[in-house]
C-alpha cells in the first residue's frame, strides 16, 4: 500500500490539516512505540494512555491491525514524510468563522464541502471576528462570503428605507 491509500485511510474521518497533521503524529507516535520501545498495547490503548482528546480518538477508531501492519520499521519514516508532503497537494478550502466552534461542526461543515465540491477537499480553519456572525469560505480563489455583516450589506438600501420609516413614525 503507498502513501496516497494510507492518506485517504485517514482522511476518512479528517476535515483539516491541522487535525490531519496532529493525527500523524499519533500514529507515528504509536509506531514508535510499537517498533522501538516494544509496545504491545492496542492503539486505542495508546491513545487513552497518552491523553489523546475524544474528539481524535473517535476520529482514529477506524484505523485497525490492518492498517498498522502496513508499517515496518524501513518504511515508517518515509511514509510518515511522504504523508506530509501529499497533504499540500489536496484541494484546499479555507474557512473563516467569525467564534470558534465545536469539532464536531467543523466535521460536518468538512463532510458538506467535500460532497458539494470536491471529495479529497481539506480544510484550513481560521478566525476573522470582523465577520461579525456566519462564515466565509475560499475555494478555487474565489471568496464567499456568507456573514450577517455581508448580507446586511447586501440590503443596505432596504434596511435604511426600513429604518427611515420606522424613523418618521416614531418622530
Amino acid at each position: 500500500m503507498d502513501a496516497l491509500q494510507i492518506q485517504q485511510i485517514i482522511l476518512l474521518k479528517t476535515y483539516t490539516k491541522a487535525d490531519y497533521l496532529r493525527r500523524l503524529t499519533f500514529i507515528r507516535e504509536f509506531l514508535e512505540s510499537r517498533f522501538f520501545k516494544n509496545y504491545q498495547g492496542s492503539f486505542s490503548d495508546f491513545l487513552l494512555k497518552s491523553a489523546v482528546p475524544s474528539h481524535d480518538r473517535e476520529a482514529m477508531s477506524n484505523l485497525d491491525e490492518h492498517f498498522f501492519n502496513l508499517w515496518t520499521r524501513e518504511n515508517l519514516y518515509p511514509l510518515i514524510v511522504s504523508l506530509s508532503e501529499s497533504l499540500k497537494s489536496l484541494p484546499s478550502l479555507t474557512l473563516y468563522l467569525a467564534v470558534l466552534i465545536e469539532d464536531h461542526l467543523i466535521d460536518e461543515l468538512g463532510l458538506w464541502f467535500r460532497k458539494n465540491l470536491h471529495p479529497d477537499l481539506i480544510m484550513e480553519v481560521r478566525l476573522n471576528p470582523h465577520l461579525l456572525a456566519g462564515a466565509a469560505f475560499v475555494w478555487n480563489n474565489h471568496y464567499h462570503d456568507l456573514s450577517l455583516r455581508n448580507f446586511f450589506k447586501l440590503k443596505e438600501d432596504i434596511i435604511n428605507k426600513i429604518i427611515s420609516e420606522y424613523a418618521q413614525k416614531q418622530l
